[in-house]
């Protein structure tokens, strides 16, 4: 009997295109792991049923004026009780790119999701500025580790 293919959402905020770039490097490298499917989302496209499917996710988002971005927290306040009432677990990721130093943007939505029942199963990397080629293998090696986890089922 074949097994069935775990599921990695990545889901982003990007008004600037820093963390939608960031994004789509994390999904690239992650759909080279035959027994992931990975589905990429917008913000204000992501839901429930987006968390529903997924057996991990990968958050992408900016901190805007020191504070978490509106279009991610937004999508946080549109998933926060149905996730609790219908007991989805995930594990996840965070990944943030900003003109700030994120910390701010990371308190925030380390609260949030300490507050569903998802475990975070890397440290969370902070991009400072515009995302260099460094940046951008940091996101892919993110991407390809939490799908090679998935795959071998660590996660």
């Amino acid at each position: 009997m074949a097994e069935h293919n775990k599921h990695l959402l990545i889901v982003y905020h990007s008004q600037s295109g820093r963390n939608e770039a960031l994004a789509y490097a994390a999904t690239k490298a992650a759909q080279i792991e035959d027994n992931v499917d990975v589905r990429l989302r917008r913000a204000p496209e992501a839901g429930t049923r987006d968390l529903e499917w997924a057996d991990a996710a990968i958050f992408y988002m900016p901190e805007n004026f020191g504070a978490l971005a509106g279009g991610m927290k937004d999508f946080f306040d549109r998933v926060f009780y149905p996730v609790i009432d219908k007991e989805l677990t995930c594990v996840y990721s965070l990944f943030l790119c900003t003109g700030n130093d994120g910390s701010q943007a990371l308190l925030q939505v380390q609260r949030i999701l300490k507050g569903l029942p998802f475990r975070e199963i890397s440290e969370p990397v902070i991009i400072r500025g515009e995302p260099d080629e460094y940046a951008l293998v940091q996101s892919a090696e993110l991407g390809g580790a939490v799908a090679a986890g998935l795959s071998l089922g660590i996660y």
